[in-house]
């Protein structure tokens, strides 16, 4: 009996450690015991909540998403869910304060039945599948080169997750940089402002704008006439920010005509206070924090209009009367003396040359060729100092009365910001 009991024991056993050993390698462990060993800083996100996935995918704040699950293929590594891939894994120490971190199931049909594969055109060979989000635009997949190691990840990202102040000089980098559904802040500060650049950086979801500090050259309209507060109610007038506008998209305005045509009008709130760190910071908490159309204008969009430049008039300083001969002159005795010492090298090259010629037709000893040839080069150097000093000649000095000359440094002409971007418009139920 004791035999029996025991051969029985050890088939139990080993029935248990073939199905373990099976599970564990081809089935796995179960889902719950994943996501409970996730990292704290990665966040398990459901593709289902529909406003959480808008504000990740395109509110402009940085996110590092992987996406774990794909159609399978021929000897690809399926990821299951909640499993974190050691790249993206090793990353978070590196990106840590760059970016947020998520994982979410990239197949999960949305809404709309379709997924986030079929929305971006994610490639599932890539492995892992990374996506990065930043800036309000479309989310770029990280290519297959890209996802090898976690310094390819860290390269790849941090460049492209770092804040960004949009200098703003023509109609179209406005639109296609307000003309989305993301706050815009329009100021009149230097685009390389410190107050801007940290407020870009603590306020990733608002677009920060400069539009220079010269008024004059670069002017913003609203429609309300030449001037702000000229066509204006008294409590309308206090909407318009004297240097800072916050612009805050408005959805029950009428929707824009289509790619190119004007943007829908927008809800409006100056600032008039202290333009330092603190006080702005605390403009835009209370703006964004007040989710209706309480406190704003609606407004028309505004539009950017750059002056032309005044030519400068031609210099008044009047002219000595004999400037202009002396200078002649001086150059002509300078062309005399050049064709003098010309026509001197020339004819000492000519009685070289026939001196040369007289004792190639005779027959030279050693010693004698030998010294020909040093002849030979000592000729062609001054030959070749003869041609520098000549085109040296060419070059005549600026006297110092003709300061007519000098070009005007006023002329140079800043590039314009004019990248692309995408409208975050996308809709997940379409």
């Amino acid at each position: 009996m004791g035999v029996k009991a025991y051969f029985q024991g050890a088939v139990l056993v080993a029935m248990l450690s073939a199905g373990g050993y099976y599970g564990y390698h081809h089935v796995g462990l179960p889902d719950w015991y994943w996501q409970a060993r996730l990292p704290e800083t990665i966040e398990a996100l459901d593709v289902t909540d529909t406003d959480k996935l808008k504000h990740v995918l395109f509110s402009g704040e940085p996110w590092l998403l992987q996406c774990y699950s794909g159609l399978p293929y021929a000897g690809q590594w399926l990821p299951r869910p909640y499993r974190v891939h050691p790249v993206f894994q090793q990353s978070l120490s590196q990106l840590r304060g760059v970016s947020k971190f998520g994982i979410l199931d990239c197949e999960k049909p949305l809404p709309s039945n379709k997924s986030l594969v079929n929305k971006f055109g994610l490639v599932r060979r890539s492995q892992p599948l990374l996506l990065l989000t930043a800036g309000g635009v479309k989310p770029r997949q990280l290519p297959a080169k890209d996802v090898d190691s976690a310094y390819a990840v860290t390269a790849w990202v941090k460049p492209k997750a770092e804040p960004r102040v949009h200098k703003v000089s023509t109609q179209k980098t406005l639109q296609a940089i307000c003309g989305g559904r993301r706050p815009c802040l329009l100021t009149r500060f230097a685009p390389d402002s410190v107050v801007l650049d940290a407020l870009a950086r603590n306020f990733r979801t608002v677009e920060v704008v400069s539009l220079g500090e010269d008024e004059k050259r670069v002017t913003l309209s609203w429609g309300r006439g030449d001037e702000v507060g000229e066509t204006l109610e008294p409590e309308e007038a206090e909407h318009f920010g004297r240097r800072v506008s916050l612009l805050k998209y408005d959805p029950e305005a009428p929707k824009s005509s289509g790619k190119g045509g004007k943007p829908s009008p927008r809800l409006l709130r100056g600032f008039g206070g202290e333009e330092d760190l603190p006080s702005l910071s605390r403009f835009l908490e209370r703006a964004l924090a007040d989710s209706s159309s309480d406190g704003y204008m609606n407004a028309e969009f505004p539009t950017v209009a750059v002056a032309a430049k005044e030519k400068k008039a031609p210099s008044s300083k009047p002219a000595k009367p004999n400037d202009n001969a002396e200078v002649q002159a001086r150059r002509a005795r300078k062309r005399a003396a050049a064709r003098a010492k010309e026509e001197e090298e020339r004819e000492a090259k000519q009685a070289q040359w026939r001196a040369q010629q007289e004792r190639l037709n005779k027959k030279l000893s050693p010693e004698e060729e030998a010294e020909v040839q040093r002849q030979r080069e000592a000729m062609r150097r001054a030959e070749m100092e003869a041609e520098a000093a000549a085109a040296n000649d060419i070059v005549e000095e600026v006297e110092d009365g003709d300061e007519d000359s000098v070009a005007d440094d006023d002329d140079d002409v800043e590039p314009d910001d004019e990248d692309d971007y995408d409208e975050d418009t996308l809709d997940l139920d379409a």
